[in-house]
């Protein structure tokens, strides 16, 4: 014996029901069709039992099956409008769209004030690309019976794919006519009116819906803004006139005044009722935000912009957990050139949202600009956790530690940084910052190996040329390839004193002294630096200049990073390298 589930049951019982309900269905068609059923009872009650099967083949989604039964059933009946719906009916659920049109049609042809079937012969036009002819039996079935939503917004919808906006506002009329204004309507119109530029439409539509909605107050609150926006100063100044005699105190009607003092370059009195409206507790602090946002895009005076600059520390200090108004603040504070309080913002912004990598990315290039080498390693690692595939944020990581002299976490961090570069500029950095690091850890092989990859990628990178020849020239190793490197550099940059320097001093080890001492010079009198007047000295000392090298190095001396063996050139008036 096979036991029947619980859900089984229900799933039978509800079928039942439909097939009831398609049996009344079809009696009550029977009705009307009199002259077409088979006068033979049991012929009669053999069509009966095909359409109950049929249809619950349709329900079952059997579309095989119901349409044979659909089908069996219209050679008994061959004039019933259901019959021929239902055939339809199972051609477009099994995707065969085209071959259902022909009964769609003999359907509403048999019973042509049904309104079920003319939508459902639009919709199959729809389905297969005939849109005219889709659009038409919309129409006609608007004809029998305006007051159907369902073929207005079709319509509306088939003429939106169609591009037929004349057609699409006509329908908008009709819709309105039938069924009232509503809201959605309107801005369906608007958004056609605003694109084609016809913004007298668009004042006009925010006036119906004005009209149809006296209590919503944000509509005319829109319809002042659209005014302000497209400069429509004086009509905007009535409506706020007309509404403040409902809503006098109203802290969005006092930014909109603002605004339009603002547009006149009336700054003084826009700040006074910016300032006005700030104070009010119900202005919240999307609108506070936008407000500030949108003046700071204006160009404005110190004293407006000091105003501006109060309003915006204030709206960080008010909404300390408002991530936008941090950021927002610091972005205002770096462009004054105040860092370091900008700084303290993007902080804050970074902790309310970790996962903000241009905060973190500014962050980093302030800290790497004010030289506060351990906070932008700190920093760089703990946004690493949040980026871990983010090249950049292993640069800054690699770079402090190169500065801190760390070298053998720079490049353990430089290695790992290079793998995640896509852009080929900034796998030049890497390489060249690695044939740093590898330096500084005197393995020289691989130093030179990373300039060399650096220059494939841009052989006129200041960074590399000037490096590399430098510590080829200290290692006094392939000079000709240092001086060809340094000679390429100061061609770049023929007033840079630190490329002069390197110049100079590659100049110096090939030991053409008179021409290093032409570079060096130059790079003496552009720059205070304690190496290269220290290279100064040396070379003056090489050309028999005792004394003119001696006040050289004691100069070096005196400014500062000059070389280990300043004080025994000093004391020994002899030269040591």
């Amino acid at each position: 014996m096979i036991t029947v589930n619980g859900r089984f049951k229900m799933r039978f019982f509800g079928i039942l029901i439909i097939i009831l309900f398609a049996i009344s269905s079809f009696s009550q068609k029977r009705e009307k069709e009199k002259s077409v059923i088979p006068e033979n009872q049991s012929d009669s009650l053999k069509l009966e039992a095909m359409l109950i099967e049929a249809e619950k083949q349709l329900i079952l989604e059997d579309f095989e099956k119901a349409l044979n039964g659909f089908t069996k059933a219209l050679e008994m009946n061959s004039e019933s409008a259901a019959i021929n719906f239902k055939i339809a009916q199972v051609l477009a659920k099994s995707r065969k769209s085209q071959k259902a049109i022909p009964y769609g049609l003999k359907a509403i042809a048999l019973d042509p004030e049904n309104k079920y079937y003319r939508l459902s012969l639009a919709r199959i036009y729809q389905s297969v690309g005939f849109y005219i002819e889709s659009a038409k039996t919309y129409e006609h079935l608007l004809e029998l019976y305006p007051s159907e939503e369902n073929a207005l917004y079709e319509l509306v919808e088939l003429y939106q794919m169609t591009g037929k906006t004349e057609e699409v506002l006509t329908v908008f009329d009709k819709i309105e006519n039938e069924l009232g204004i509503k809201e959605e309507i309107i801005r369906e119109k608007q958004r056609i009116y605003i694109k084609e530029g016809k913004f007298d439409n668009v004042i006009q539509e925010y006036k119906k819906l004005i009209n149809a909605y006296p209590n919503e107050s944000a509509h005319r609150i829109e319809l002042i803004s659209f005014l302000i926006q497209n400069k429509r100063l004086e009509e905007a100044s009535n409506e706020i006139a007309d509404y403040q005699q409902s809503e006098p105190a109203s802290s969005r009607v006092t930014l909109l005044k603002s605004k339009i003092e603002w547009m006149q370059g009336n700054y003084e009195d826009s700040m006074e009722l910016l300032e006005e409206a700030f104070e009010s507790p119900t202005l919240d602090f999307e609108s506070k935000f936008q407000i500030l946002s949108n003046y700071f895009l204006s160009s404005v005076a110190q004293p407006e912009k000091a105003k501006l600059a109060k309003l915006t520390l204030r709206l960080a200090k008010e909404y300390p957990e408002e991530y936008k108004a941090q950021v927002f603040v610091a972005d205002m504070l770096y462009r004054e050139g105040e860092k370091q309080q900008s700084l303290s913002y993007y902080l804050k912004a970074v902790h309310l949202k970790p996962a903000s990598f241009s905060v973190w990315q500014n962050i980093l290039n302030i800290e790497g600009e004010l030289n506060q080498t351990d906070s932008m390693i700190v920093h760089s690692e703990k946004a690493l956790e949040y980026f871990p595939n983010q090249a950049l944020l292993y640069y800054f990581a690699g770079t402090g530690l190169l500065i801190k002299k760390e070298f053998k976490k720079a490049v353990r961090m430089l290695d790992m940084g290079k793998k995640y570069t896509v852009d080929p500029n900034l796998l030049t950095v890497f390489y060249g910052q690695l044939g740093d690091a590898y330096n500084g850890l005197k393995e020289t092989k691989k130093s030179y190996e990373a300039y060399e990859n650096a220059l494939l990628n841009d052989y006129k990178n200041d960074h590399v040329l000037n490096n590399y020849s430098y510590f080829l020239s200290l290692e006094a190793k392939n000079l000709d390839k240092a001086l060809k490197m340094s000679t390429q550099l100061i061609s770049q940059h023929p007033d840079n004193p630190t490329y002069l320097d390197t110049h100079g001093w590659v100049l110096y080890r090939r030991g053409n002294f008179k021409e290093s001492k032409k570079y060096l010079e130059k790079a003496v009198a552009l720059d205070e630096d304690g190496t290269i007047i220290e290279h100064f000295g040396d070379v003056l000392f090489r050309l028999g200049k005792t004394e003119e090298a001696l006040r050289q190095w004691e100069r070096a001396k005196e400014v500062g990073g000059a070389s280990e063996f300043i004080n025994r050139k000093i004391a020994d008036q002899k030269l040591y390298e």
